[in-house]
């Protein structure tokens, strides 16, 4: 493309110079087409997204739908999605076809321009230089040179599409290098932190704490908090739904950072140790359990994956779950079902400890796990 449009101003650069003009015009089109596309792509997606989600509560949550004869409801709002998606690719396909359609007009353009500037310009006695060949050369380079638009436009799509699929994917690599997200620094930890986990046994002290959610920053989830928890004691958060008892969980197992004050253990503010060292001294059962679609062994050695099958069943007695566990068909090699839908409640909660006590933490935090 560069080298036609080379050659034509060597042969007449006042001819070339003239149809150069119609460049801006492609370029800014092709800026334009790339922009409608992109757009149109992302919108794709989320509808897609969204009716996907529908489907995926759908058959999780199937029991609950069908007991409120909800599935007709579900139905309209995933066809509603999937008739907004048909809405945008109908509309990223029109602009496709119009862009292709611009490109084959500015072909006809390009020989339009160039016979009639050309013959003007043959009529000037100081062009009189300017012969027919010179003008169809000049006008078949440019035309080469805007011809090969045609040939990358399918690739040109296909980028434009990419661009629209990896702004969701870029919106999320730039949540993930939030300051107050930690998880980037388990991926740098490449030697293992001297504190072992013996000696990370002391108070935990929360001095004068305040954060708000990312998302929330309006809302103040804690206002310097300040308490103590004794080790080798048992302590209590009590307080109304919403009042942060869970947020106190995620800053000490260092999901966010304080927005505000510290956390300490043993004296020692927790951002001292290493966050995969630091967690694997606290066992989690959280308000809803949650379960892999595995057995019930992988689900209890999942807390500590080099468990022996004594370690897994002593700490399923002391969940009180290796009765009803024996009690089923395949015991421990059970299949639980996505997101232990195949187990009730209670159960789903004692596997869960049971998968927090596997590891022996030093630290157990129950977020209202109380169904147990």
């Amino acid at each position: 493309m560069i080298l036609s449009i080379t050659i034509s101003f060597i042969i007449n650069w006042q001819l070339s110079l003239i149809m150069s003009c119609i460049i801006p015009l492609v370029v800014g089109s092709s800026l334009m087409f790339s922009k409608v596309v992109t757009k149109q792509t992302e919108d794709q997606l989320t509808s897609y997204s969204k009716a996907g989600q529908i489907a995926q509560e759908v058959f999780s949550s199937l029991r609950t739908v069908l007991s409120f004869n909800g599935s007709k409801l579900q139905q309209k709002q995933y066809v509603k999605e999937l008739k907004l998606n048909e809405w945008y690719t109908v509309r990223k396909d029109a602009a496709f076809g119009a862009f292709f359609g611009w490109l084959f007009f500015v072909n006809f353009l390009v020989y339009s321009i160039g016979f009639t500037f050309g013959s003007i310009l043959m009529s000037y006695g100081n062009h009189r230089t300017l012969t027919i060949s010179d003008i169809l050369v000049v006008v078949n380079m440019f035309a080469q040179a805007l011809g090969f638009l045609n040939g990358v436009g399918p690739f040109f799509q296909s980028i434009s599409e990419a661009q629209g699929a990896a702004i969701s994917v870029f919106r999320l690599i730039d949540e993930a290098h939030d300051e107050n997200i930690n998880e980037t620094e388990i991926l740098q930890e490449n030697i293992f932190d001297d504190r072992s986990i013996s000696t990370i046994n002391g108070d935990i002290q929360f001095d004068n704490v305040s954060f708000s959610y990312p998302s929330r920053e309006n809302a103040t989830a804690l206002n310097n908090l300040k308490f103590i928890a004794r080790a080798n004691q048992t302590t209590a958060l009590v307080g109304s739904s919403g009042c942060g008892k869970s947020t106190c969980v995620s800053l000490l197992l260092r999901y966010y950072k304080p927005s505000s004050g510290r956390i300490m253990i043993d004296g020692q503010p927790i951002t001292d140790y290493k966050i995969k060292q630091f967690r694997q001294n606290i066992g989690v059962v959280s308000q809803e359990p949650i379960l892999f679609g595995i057995s019930i062994y992988e689900n209890i050695r999942f807390g500590k994956m080099n468990a022996t099958r004594a370690e897994i069943e002593q700490a399923a007695e002391q969940a009180n779950a290796h009765k009803f566990i024996m009690k089923l068909p395949n015991k421990y090699e059970t299949l639980v079902g996505e997101r232990g839908i195949q187990l009730s409640g209670g159960e789903k909660q004692r596997i869960a400890l049971a998968r927090a006590l596997v590891k022996q933490p030093t630290i157990l935090l129950l977020d209202e796990a109380t169904s147990a």
